[in-house]
């Protein structure tokens, strides 16, 4: 059995299924997650549950972009040996790769997200999905947060004048995890969909001014940045998306599904892959994009 037999796509979990390899303890994640989602859907009379669930998952597939992203730079800090910067990246890679998966955590208020501590994060992570042998994710992901979160600030305060851990390894050793918690991520976002459609089942359109005004408050939590004035800023793709889901509406659905547009959205706009593009040792888009479809197709 896989936790592929779950879905009506065909979309790999091999990750998961290594994880959970008997029928029953998949069987039985899945019912436990399907019933957490429905009390998350069921008998809800208020519109605004498929807005958060909507953006909570939009949220969740830009941090594996996020993870990638400094995976990849990692790579190639190790490749140019900036070895001061390679903790951090390795580090925050893992970082917003657990934070995907707590974005689909049912039991995690959407308001405590918005405030979350790097310790935080882990404990959640650790209690939602890790936290017996039974479970999704192993203890080891916990372990290797903490020993990175370490590393990465003995690099950042003081660079040390001779290298003291095995860079190769450490490296080996987290992209397997994220590529877990890359898989994840994925089947969580393909529970919440069919527990919304079996429980609501319908795209909600607002036009309610109050629930506007209330999704653009949350759009602008889960997407802004802030100048140095304190203005909210989106890019161009958070603006798309904004404007994307006010005309067609919400429904949560499964992340797998949007990937290439999000690649598509990807440093679409701002000119920078192209720009700095000609030189050797240049980052590919491209590998960002692979090293997520490796987890997600």
């Amino acid at each position: 059995m896989s936790f592929n037999d779950f879905s009506s796509y065909r979309f790999d979990f091999d990750r998961l299924d290594a994880k959970l390899q008997n029928a029953d303890d998949q069987k039985k994640y899945h019912s436990r997650w399907m019933e957490k989602y429905a009390g998350v859907f069921k008998n809800r009379e208020n519109n605004f549950v498929a807005v958060e669930w909507t953006l909570r998952s939009k949220k969740a597939m830009r941090s594996i972009f996020s993870s990638a992203t400094f995976l990849i730079e990692a790579k190639k800090n190790l490749e140019m040996k900036c070895f001061s910067s390679y903790y951090f990246c390795l580090y925050y890679s893992l970082f917003h790769a657990t934070y995907s998966c707590v974005f689909l955590d049912s039991e995690t208020r959407v308001d405590k997200l918005f405030s979350m501590t790097h310790s935080k994060l882990i404990k959640i992570f650790a209690s939602s999905f890790a936290n017996s042998n039974a479970d999704i994710a192993t203890r080891y992901t916990l372990d290797l947060f903490l020993e990175l979160k370490h590393k990465r600030e003995i690099y950042s305060y003081m660079t040390p004048f001779n290298n003291l851990f095995d860079y190769g390894e450490d490296l080996e050793k987290l992209e397997c995890i994220l590529l877990e918690c890359y898989q994840l991520t994925s089947f969580q976002s393909l529970m919440i969909e069919k527990s919304y459609r079996k429980n609501i089942g319908k795209v909600i359109k607002l036009a309610d001014i109050d629930e506007l005004d209330a999704f653009n408050k949350l759009f602008h939590n889960f997407f802004s940045v802030h100048d140095v004035n304190g203005d909210s800023l989106l890019d161009p793709s958070s603006e798309n998306l904004w404007n994307k889901l006010l005309k067609y509406g919400f429904a949560p659905e499964y992340i797998a599904l949007d990937l290439d547009h999000q690649f598509d959205e990807f440093h679409t706009y701002d000119g920078f892959c192209q720009e700095y593009d000609n030189s050797e040792y240049a980052l590919e888009v491209l590998d960002i994009w692979s090293l997520i479809a490796r987890a997600l197709m």
